[in-house]
């Protein structure tokens, strides 16, 4: 009896001394956020479908759509730049994810038509130095 009290005294231990890494973080909130919220309502044409973390390249992703006049692959092609900007300052501004940041993740989106959910409008990595 002893030592079986002692085994799990032990594990215990060990369990409560377990750190979760940012990349192990990252994974399990991202999940969470999809299961909990995911489809967000769109708000300004935009639509959080799921969120992701692939941990090969150690990248936090978006996946998104757009809506109405959104939905437009010649819209999102004229206004790339304006979008990529939009973006970057979105996440360098976003005091939520900073940790995620000065841990050097990555960022995607990628952003699928609403009316044909295969088709890809827009798609972007952030590398985590030009988001600093």
């Amino acid at each position: 009896m002893k030592k079986t009290f002692i085994l799990i005294i032990s594990a215990l231990a060990l369990t409560a001394c377990h750190h979760e890494t940012l990349d192990e973080r990252a994974k399990r909130e991202t999940k969470e956020y999809t299961q909990k919220y995911c489809p967000t309502p769109f708000i300004n044409y935009t639509r959080t479908d799921s969120m992701t973390f692939e941990n090969s390249s150690r990248t936090i992703i978006y996946y998104c759509s757009f809506s109405d006049k959104m939905d437009n692959a010649d819209i999102i092609n004229k206004n790339n730049k304006k979008i990529i900007d939009g973006l970057k300052k979105g996440i360098s501004d976003n005091t939520g994810i900073k940790s995620y940041i000065d841990g050097g993740l990555n960022f995607r989106y990628v952003v699928h038509s609403n009316k044909n959910p295969q088709e890809i409008l827009f798609k972007h990595d952030f590398n985590n130095k030009e988001i600093k």
